[in-house]
C-alpha cells in the first residue's frame, strides 16, 4: 500500500523521508526484512509501526514485516538462527548471548532505558530497593537485574515467586510486590483508581537498553539493509512522538486486546521519562553508548552470569547510527 496522501496530513513525513536518505520505493526492488517484537504490539513499538504505515521503510527500500512475540517467547534464538532479521530485547540478554557464542549484535537502542521496574501499592513501606529485604517479589525467573539488586542491596532473605503477567494477585493483596514495565501496569492501575508506586531498575545502577539486535551474519552480509532499517526506524520514532495517531491505529488493528487509553498512558510515561530520546535534549534516539554497555558487562561478569571474560565490544556496534548521532 502507498501512503502518498499522508504527506498532506502529516507534512513532517516529507522531512523524515529526506532524513532516511534513500530513493523512493517505486524506483527499486524492496528488500524483505523481518523484525520480532518482545511482546504484542504496543506503544513501546510505536516507531516501528509509524515507519511501516507511513512508508518510511518503503522509501528506504525495505518491505518490513513486524512480528509480535508471545509471552515468554525467546527472541534472541530466532534472530541468531536467521529466522528473524532483527529482534527487540534487553541489552543484558545480548551480552549474555554473545558470551555464550551466540552471534547477536546490538545495532540500535530501541528504547534508551529498559522500562522494567518493581511495583508496590502506595501504602507499602517499600520505598527503596533496600526495603525489599525479607519480602516476596514476583519476578520473571532468572532475570539479571534482580540478581544485581539482591547483591547490591544485600537482600539476603528476599523471596521470589514467579511473575504471573496478571493484575489479579496485585489487586487482591495490598502487600504484593511485582516486576512491572513502568510504561504499562503502573499508569493503567492508577487510571483504574489503584494508587501505586514503583522503583525503576535503571535507578539501581543496572541501566540496560531495550535493544534492537541482528545476527553477526546478517549484519556482515547486509550492511546497507541494516543502515537503512535503522535510519528509517529512528525517523519513525521522531514521527511517532510528534504524530502518533496513525501508528496507534495500526497497533490497535494488530493487537485487539490493546486500547487507545493504554497506548496514551504508556506513551506519556515514555515521553515523561525520555525512554525514546534519552534526555531533555531529545537527540539520543537510537543511541548506543559503549560506556553504558561496558558497565552492563561488568555487572554481569561480577554476578557470574557471564562466566568468563570475552570481547564484549563484539556484542554491539555504533557503525550504522546516523553520522553525528551522540
Amino acid at each position: 500500500m502507498r501512503f502518498t496522501p499522508l504527506f498532506r496530513t502529516f507534512p513532517v513525513l516529507a522531512i523524515l523521508m529526506t532524513a532516511v536518505g534513500t530513493a523512493p520505493a517505486d524506483t527499486q526492488a524492496l528488500k524483505h526484512v523481518t523484525v520480532m517484537l518482545d511482546w504484542y504490539p504496543e506503544a513501546e513499538n510505536g516507531g516501528y509501526f509509524y515507519a511501516s504505515v507511513t512508508g518510511l521503510y518503503r522509501a528506504a527500500g525495505l518491505d518490513v514485516e513486524i512480528v509480535p512475540a508471545a509471552p515468554n517467547a525467546a527472541v534472541e534464538p530466532q534472530v541468531a538462527l536467521g529466522k528473524m532479521d532483527f529482534g527487540i530485547g534487553s541489552s543484558d540478554e545480548t551480552l549474555i548471548a554473545r558470551s555464550r557464542g551466540i552471534p547477536l549484535v546490538q545495532v540500535m537502542g530501541s528504547l534508551q532505558h529498559d522500562p522494567t521496574g518493581v511495583m508496590v501499592h502506595d501504602a507499602s513501606p517499600v520505598r527503596r530497593f533496600e526495603d525489599l529485604e525479607g519480602r516476596t517479589v514476583a519476578v520473571q525467573p532468572g532475570v539479571p537485574w534482580f540478581s544485581y539488586v539482591v547483591k547490591k542491596f544485600k537482600l539476603g532473605s528476599v523471596r521470589v515467586t514467579p511473575l504471573s503477567f496478571d493484575y489479579a494477585p496485585f489487586l487482591h493483596d495490598p502487600g504484593y510486590i511485582q516486576q512491572c514495565f513502568i510504561t504499562s501496569e503502573p499508569p493503567i492501575l492508577e487510571h483504574m483508581g489503584v494508587k501505586v508506586r514503583w522503583l525503576w531498575v535503571k535507578d539501581s545502577g543496572c541501566d540496560a537498553y531495550l535493544a534492537l539486535d541482528t545476527s553477526q551474519r546478517f549484519m556482515t552480509e547486509n550492511p546497507g539493509v541494516v543502515r537503512a532499517f535503522i535510519g528509517a526506524t529512528i525517523a519513525g520514532w521522531r514521527g511517532y512522538l510528534a504524530h502518533p495517531s496513525i501508528a496507534d491505529a495500526e497497533i490497535l488493528r494488530r493487537n485487539p486486546a490493546m486500547t487507545q487509553l493504554q497506548i496514551d498512558l504508556s506513551r506519556k510515561v515514555m515521553i515523561d521519562y525520555h525512554l525514546v530520546d534519552g534526555d531533555e535534549k531529545g537527540a539520543s534516539i537510537g543511541k548506543v553508548d559503549p560506556a553504558r554497555l561496558e558497565n552492563q558487562y561488568r555487572i554481569l561478569r561480577d554476578l557470574g552470569i557471564i562466566a568468563k571474560d570475552f570481547d564484549y565490544t563484539k556484542a554491539y556496534t555504533t557503525q550504522f547510527l546516523p553520522v553525528g548521532a551522540p
